[in-house]
């Protein structure tokens, strides 16, 4: 996987819309970002910058090859959150056979689901 960052004039929603579908219709694309403020059209797959450029050069849009680099997945994505181990129930809740009990720290009492 390669990510690639584009520098790309955008002006209005229009060239929003334009370079989004350009970008699209090329094969190989996992992922499609655009940043207005930044100016700039980020592009992860296994794809060749140059082809993209052309693609959008095409399409009558100014563009300049930012970087090109190998794609870094987020570790923050693969972490699982921890749950808290509950407290023990009071003595309502010991009686109930079955369903799920829920404790809200706010009102420190139990819920039974």
């Amino acid at each position: 996987m390669k990510k690639i960052v584009l520098k790309v004039i955008i002006t209005c929603g229009k060239c929003k819309v334009c370079i989004m579908k350009t970008v699209a219709k090329i094969s190989g694309i996992t992922s499609i970002a655009l940043d207005v403020e930044k100016s700039t059209v980020t592009i992860i797959g296994e794809v060749d910058a140059v082809l993209i450029v052309k693609e959008l050069r095409k399409a009558g849009k100014m563009v300049e090859i930012e970087s090109v680099g190998p794609h870094k997945k987020d570790d923050k994505k693969d972490e699982k959150k921890e749950c808290k181990p509950l407290p023990p129930c009071c003595s309502a809740c010991k009686t109930v056979a079955h369903g799920n009990i829920v404790w809200y720290e706010d009102s420190n009492a139990c819920t039974i689901l």
